[in-house]
């Protein structure tokens, strides 16, 4: 539409301007109609150079009747027709020529645009082999940071007491995974509960205890595969990313929990990492444990696993540095202990571990006749509650204490 209001124009300006001024322009030998024709035929083609043709005929034939003169006169008068013939000669050839050239332009445009599409898949075939290229390098650099990676680790947990591993452990899993709340908890014998013995972070995110049986459906999935487990959009809000088991003769002994990290670091590489972090950590535990029950055998009563008083000091002051160092609460119990009927302390320590959790240290002041209890993980306000407990437990068995 565009080009036939632009040709109609034209010649409409053209023909009021000659009739207007009485130019009979159709006479010039310069005729402004055959130029508008030679363009129109040149710019866009043989359809509209025949349109512009038709409608330069018909205004000739206007311009006949106008002047008087007779119509029939332009197809049969050779000075008229002859004229008109070569004003159509022009248009075809003209636009035969704008055609061919519009031909040849859409197909060098479609060579271009095909080419240039070739060339947009060469540049994303190029940019999928640097990242390949990228990723088999950094794939290198990792197996080669790997086994720094597994040295370091080797050789952070080569300590000599578990609470050493443990606090060793944390750093490193918490610098793995550039984590801010992570935490170690010991599974009691019973497989029933969890207690907090190291943590990183606050201590709203880790209770002191996790019962597995009352608790999120993550640590049942644990107990039941023990492999590192991963929360799942089924667990509940408040359970963690990711609990790791540190296994001991194929039973649980200690639940690595990781409350927040970047999912991007969650990767197989990672996870391969962590799994044999916690192999090596189960190994160092138990290593490190058999190492300093059988040093510290010359720190307790013979026959039991009650300190002296000045070992069981040592202990609280070292319980003292974890609790300043990773927050983790701990309370200590002093019990006057009357054994006027003979009973031995192995005996009442035999009645106490029943009772006590598996990480709670005893110990006996015999200048003082008192049994100390070290209870990590409890807050002293809650330790007049397990006093209470505990005297009620020796007062069933028989055993004679001074209230």
């Amino acid at each position: 539409m565009r080009k036939v209001i632009e040709l109609l124009v034209i010649l409409l300006i053209a023909g009021f301007v000659d009739q207007g001024f009485s130019l009979n322009m159709v006479e010039w030998v310069f005729n402004p109609f055959f130029i508008i024709v030679l363009l129109f035929a040149l710019r866009y083609g043989l359809v509209m150079g025949l349109a512009s043709f038709l409608l330069t005929l018909g205004y000739y034939m206007v311009e006949m009747s106008l002047s008087g003169g007779d119509v029939f006169l332009l197809f049969y008068d050779p000075d008229n027709y002859v004229e008109l013939l070569y004003i159509l000669v022009v248009a075809v050839l003209g636009g035969l020529f704008s055609t061919s050239w519009k031909e040849r332009y859409e197909s060098l445009h479609y060579t271009y645009e095909e080419t240039n599409d070739e060339n947009i898949e060469m540049k994303e075939v190029i940019e999928l082999l640097e990242q390949s290229q990228r990723s088999m390098q950094e794939r290198v650099l990792e197996s080669e940071y790997s086994l720094k990676r597994l040295y370091d680790i080797a050789k952070a947990l080569d300590q000599p007491s578990p609470d050493l591993v443990r606090n060793e452990a944390i750093r490193l899993i918490a610098d793995l995974f550039q984590s801010e709340e992570v935490a170690l908890y010991h599974v009691d014998s019973s497989q029933h509960a969890m207690r907090l013995f190291v943590r990183k972070g606050s201590g709203d995110s880790f209770p002191q205890t996790i019962f597995i049986d009352r608790g999120s459906m993550m640590y049942q999935r644990l107990f039941a595969e023990k492999t590192i487990t991963i929360r799942t959009v089924q667990d509940e809000e408040d359970a963690p990313v990711l609990a790791g088991p540190v296994l001991s003769n194929g039973t649980i002994k200690e639940v690595l929990i990781i409350r927040d990290l970047d999912f991007a670091r969650l990767t197989n590489y990672e996870i391969q990492i962590l799994s044999i972090l916690l192999d090596w950590l189960a190994d160092r535990l138990e290593k490190s444990h058999k190492a300093i029950m059988k040093e510290e055998e010359k720190w307790m009563y013979p026959g039991t696993g009650i300190y002296y008083k000045e070992a069981f000091d040592e202990k609280v002051h070292v319980q003292e540095k974890r609790s300043q160092t990773y927050g983790v609460p701990y309370s200590t119990l002093k019990m006057d202990f009357n054994d006027t009927e003979d009973r031995s302390l192995l005996e009442v320590e035999v009645i106490l571990r029943a009772y006590l959790r598996e990480m709670d240290i005893i110990g006996y002041d015999e200048d003082n006749r008192q049994l100390l209890f070290l209870l990590p993980g409890t807050e002293s306000s809650k330790s007049s509650i397990v006093e209470d407990r505990i005297s009620k437990y020796l007062h069933e068995k028989g055993v004679r204490y001074a209230e």
